[in-house]
C-alpha cells in the first residue's frame, strides 16, 4: 500500500510540474472534466437526453469546451511555430510591453492571440 501511495504521489508531482511549466494546457483537462460532468447534469434536467444531445444545455457546454480546447491548442501552436516570439514573450516582452502605450498593448495582445483562435475556429467549421 505504501508503494502505491508513493507511486501516486510521484505521478501527482510529475503532473503538477508539467502543468506549472505548460499552464496553457490546463484548459484541456478542464474541458474534458466539463464534458464528463455535463452528462449527469443533462440527465438530471432531461432523463431522455442523449450524451450528444443538441438541445439547449449542450448549446452552452460545447462552445465552452471548444473555447478551452482552442485556447490550449492556440498556445501550443504559438510556442511551436513562433518559438522566437514565444521566447521573447517570456523574457523581454515585459520591459518592452511597459514602454508602449496602453492601446498598443491591447491591440498587440488581442490581435496575435485572437487571430490564431480565429484560424482554429475556421478550421473546426470546415472540418465539421
Amino acid at each position: 500500500m505504501k508503494t502505491f501511495l508513493n507511486f501516486c504521489i510521484l505521478i501527482w508531482n510529475i503532473i503538477r510540474v508539467f502543468f506549472k511549466k505548460h499552464h496553457a494546457l490546463l484548459t484541456i483537462p478542464a474541458a474534458i472534466l466539463l464534458f464528463i460532468l455535463s452528462i449527469p447534469v443533462l440527465r438530471w434536467f432531461d432523463p431522455t437526453a442523449a450524451v450528444f444531445d443538441a438541445g439547449k444545455f449542450q448549446f452552452i457546454i460545447f462552445p465552452m469546451i471548444m473555447l478551452f480546447s482552442f485556447s490550449a491548442i492556440t498556445w501550443i501552436y504559438f510556442n511551436i511555430v513562433f518559438g522566437t516570439f514565444s521566447n521573447y514573450l517570456k523574457t523581454k516582452m515585459k520591459s518592452d510591453f511597459n514602454a508602449i502605450t496602453s492601446w498598443e498593448r491591447i491591440r498587440l495582445v488581442y490581435t496575435s492571440f485572437l487571430f490564431i483562435v480565429l484560424v482554429l475556429v475556421c478550421l473546426a467549421k470546415i472540418i465539421s
